[in-house]
């Protein structure tokens, strides 16, 4: 959690740089994560992690390096392996309910501050808040967290606080951010009801009409400054009204090099050159990791990714299925699976991928206190929330 917290130190401290040795606070910070869970590796006592279904995506990234090699590209390998790493760790140790508990409450001062700072930046730094593209991605998991509370407990202050995330990334016009918290809530897991899934439904509808026909959001996503529903498309590359930032022009210097190697891809972090040397900047990124991959490791390397995500989805879901209701290991569990709904949404407009201290990190880490809880397989011994 303190490398989560490390980028936003210079936003509190504004004669502290946000580069040491050339490298960016980000890039320290997970630097530093992965030096903690290779140190950690070594006491974790047989881990739980469902490593066999990450094994091919592993294994060919490592080979694809050996193949291919380069510091961008060792930079690239390390980031898309430490999410899998750090859940390997984190399932190697046990947990009762207070040490949940404890990570909880830590978790979740993080996020507050985080919050208090994005307010202290709309109201007095002109609108500035840090790290804006990242941190919806941080707080959809507390929002996943509240939402499983509200909807076991039916407790309205749970209800209020996940409104009180949503507002952050409606607030900043976070177009990904507002549309994965959204789905979220009305595909939550752990809501087994369908009445009140059909209810919250036209609730998130309601919600997010009004969101999207606001001026901010009309201004922010519409070129021309207004739009409809009709100019929303699961492409949006194909429509010149939408506004995204020069994404348009970086799926076409990325084109050529998807068409001629296809199942293969260009190897580890060819987007990244190839976006450099059309655009003349002195960094690039896709802002798409279903594009980045495919560039990089090909069809490939995209369906090994996505196959891993599939069969650990299927795992947790039956998990799910005989954790019982009320414990810790189900609300965990309802609200990781819920979390794959807004990872696979991030990837399609963003690089959530290599926001390994933002997002990754702890959805793997989740997943892997989940293994470690269901070693026990005593589902009894954890008390009710």
């Amino acid at each position: 959690m303190s490398t989560t917290s490390l980028p936003y130190v210079p936003y509190l401290l504004k004669d502290l740089p946000d580069q040491l040795f050339g490298f960016n606070l980000t890039g320290w910070a997970w630097l530093i994560m992965l030096l903690v869970s290779l140190f950690n590796l070594f006491f974790t006592k047989k881990p739980a992690f469902p490593l066999f279904f990450w094994i091919p995506w592993v294994f060919y990234l490592i080979g694809y390096l050996i193949y291919d090699f380069s510091l961008l590209g060792l930079q690239l390998t390390l980031q898309y392996l430490l999410p899998v790493l750090t859940g390997v760790v984190a399932s190697g140790f046990s947990y009762s309910d207070e040490e949940i508990e404890w990570l909880f409450k830590w978790f979740l001062r993080v996020c507050s501050a985080i919050v208090l700072m994005f307010i202290y930046g709309y109201l007095f730094r002109g609108g500035y808040t840090p790290a804006s593209g990242a941190t919806p991605m941080l707080l959809s998991i507390v929002f996943s967290f509240f939402c499983g509370l509200y909807f076991y407990t039916r407790d309205l202050r749970y209800l209020i606080l996940t409104g009180i995330i949503f507002i952050i990334p409606a607030i900043d016009i976070s177009r990904m951010g507002i549309a994965a918290m959204a789905a979220i809530f009305v595909f939550h897991f752990a809501n087994k009801n369908t009445l009140s899934k059909i209810g919250f439904s036209l609730l998130g509808m309601s919600l997010f009409f009004l969101v999207f026909n606001s001026q901010g959001f009309q201004e922010k996503t519409f070129i021309s400054g207004s739009g409809t529903l009709k100019d929303i498309t699961f492409n949006y590359y194909d429509n010149p009204n939408i506004r995204i930032t020069g994404r348009i022009s970086w799926k076409k210097a990325l084109e050529s090099g998807l068409v001629d190697s296809p199942v293969w891809g260009n190897g580890p972090r060819s987007d990244y050159r190839k976006l450099v040397e059309v655009t003349g900047l002195r960094t690039g990124e896709a802002h798409n990791d279903y594009m980045s991959v495919r560039h990089n490791y090909g069809y490939v390397g995209l369906g090994l990714l996505l196959a891993g995500l599939l069969l650990t989805f299927i795992s947790l879901y039956r998990i799910s299925l005989i954790a019982g209701d009320g414990n810790y290991l189900w609300l965990i569990t309802v609200s990781v699976l819920s979390l794959f709904i807004s990872f696979l949404m991030f990837m399609y407009t963003d690089n959530i991928l290599k926001y390994t201290i933002y997002f990754p990190n702890y959805f793997f880490a989740l997943i892997g206190i989940i293994y470690s809880i269901k070693k026990d397989e005593d589902f009894s011994n954890y008390t009710a929330i």
